[in-house]
């Protein structure tokens, strides 16, 4: 039915980069949704009222909460597509993340006060009425929801929305919370303990570790992470595709929100080249960097001399005396400065975050290497930090 509804009132539906597309898909998800869980929620409270179950209620509530992080949703969605303005000139993407750290923070809460209760039904147990229409409820929910984790998570990979997402694992997760439920009401036919209650405890418990895990996975967008292998080998792919750049480095990309994204790199360029083609060159890449990945791009050239065969033979040596520490360290910016006593090598040096050696050690180390090699010749290192 979502998807039908998709396919009619969004034509262009299939091009799901567009911020206008995002925002109508995650609009639609988020209204069916409000339906969805105000239905069950209407359903599993009466007969969590007429059976005296407090998993039923407890799973009604969750079916409240839901319908209120869909209400979250769909106004996230609709705020992060806004465009750019005087005070927010990188647009409102990061919204969504905030509408899904929202929606988090409301599983959470629900835990907690489902988690009161059954403690409550613990200590003063009341008895269960186990009836075939409530069986009927719990089943038609599992139903239900498991419709919805169906299109919520197939929607949020077509659009890469971190909200859709949360709200995908948590229909999920509802699934296994209204199983519970079904098998708590179905045992107090059996027995005289307050099952039910019990099921609570753990439902409220499995509750919270997933609102915990979803604020975590929504944070993290806030915080800053890093990007993709794939993103980056395709950064490297369009770069390194035009013949005038030999190399690139010091790759930072800045998310500011689904399809808000802004990439600035440095491309390794011959100096011998005549500087209106190359500077018509990198006009070039940053407009396939921005057609094909759908950002703005910025790109320093850094001129190399490619005529100086001792330096490049000096480069490489260089580098492999890197690669001896760790593998994963590289360099870039090389240059050869003669004196009258000694030669100054100036570069720079990339080191991923978890190598154990401090920058001071590091450079200690390097220069050590290279004088053992090149007497005469005096390392100037700069330690730039990995961005991905």
């Amino acid at each position: 039915m979502v998807s039908w509804i998709i396919r009619k009132r969004v034509h262009n539906y299939q091009d799901a980069k567009q911020p206008e597309v995002r925002r109508r898909i995650g609009s639609i998800c988020g209204a069916c949704g409000i339906f969805f869980n105000i239905l069950l929620f209407i359903g599993k409270l009466i007969m969590g009222i007429l059976t005296h179950s407090i998993a039923i209620v407890g799973d009604a509530l969750n079916n409240l909460s839901d319908a209120g992080s869909s209400i979250i949703t769909l106004f996230g969605f609709r705020l992060a597509g806004k465009a750019p303005d005087a005070d927010h000139p990188f647009g409102h993407g990061r919204i969504e993340y905030i509408s899904g750290l929202v929606v988090s923070m409301l599983i959470i809460l629900m835990g907690f006060e489902l988690g009161k209760s059954s403690v409550e039904g613990i200590i003063h147990p009341s008895p269960v009425d186990c009836t075939l229409p409530a069986i009927v409820i719990l089943l038609a929910s599992l139903v239900v929801k498991l419709y919805m984790m169906f299109y919520n998570l197939k929607w949020a990979k077509r659009i890469d929305s971190a909200a859709m997402r949360a709200t995908g694992i948590d229909s999920r997760n509802d699934m296994i919370s209204t199983t519970v439920v079904l098998l708590a009401v179905i045992a107090t036919r059996f027995t005289d303990l307050p099952v039910d209650a019990y099921i609570g405890v753990l439902l409220a418990l499995f509750i919270l570790y997933s609102g915990i895990k979803a604020a975590r996975e929504t944070v993290e967008p806030l915080l800053g992470t890093p990007p993709s292998k794939e993103f980056l080998d395709r950064i490297s792919e369009i770069v390194l595709s035009h013949e005038a750049v030999s190399g690139i480095h010091d790759v930072i990309v800045h998310d500011y929100g689904p399809g808000r994204k802004m990439i600035s790199l440095h491309a390794e360029v011959s100096a011998f080249q005549d500087m209106f083609y190359i500077h018509d060159c990198i006009d070039n890449i940053e407009y396939d960097l921005a057609q094909e990945l759908d950002c703005e791009a910025v790109i320093h050239m850094d001129p190399i001399d490619t005529k100086n065969k001792d330096l490049m033979v000096l480069s490489e040596e260089i580098k492999e005396i890197i690669q001896t520490i760790d593998a994963r360290i590289t360099m870039h910016d090389f240059r050869m400065v003669p004196g009258e006593t000694h030669t100054n090598l100036i570069f720079d040096v990339v080191v991923p975050h978890d190598v154990k050696m401090s920058e001071k050690e590091l450079i200690h180390s390097i220069s050590r290497r290279v004088q053992q090699k090149h007497p005469q010749h005096n390392c100037v290192i700069k330690i730039d930090r990995s961005y991905v």
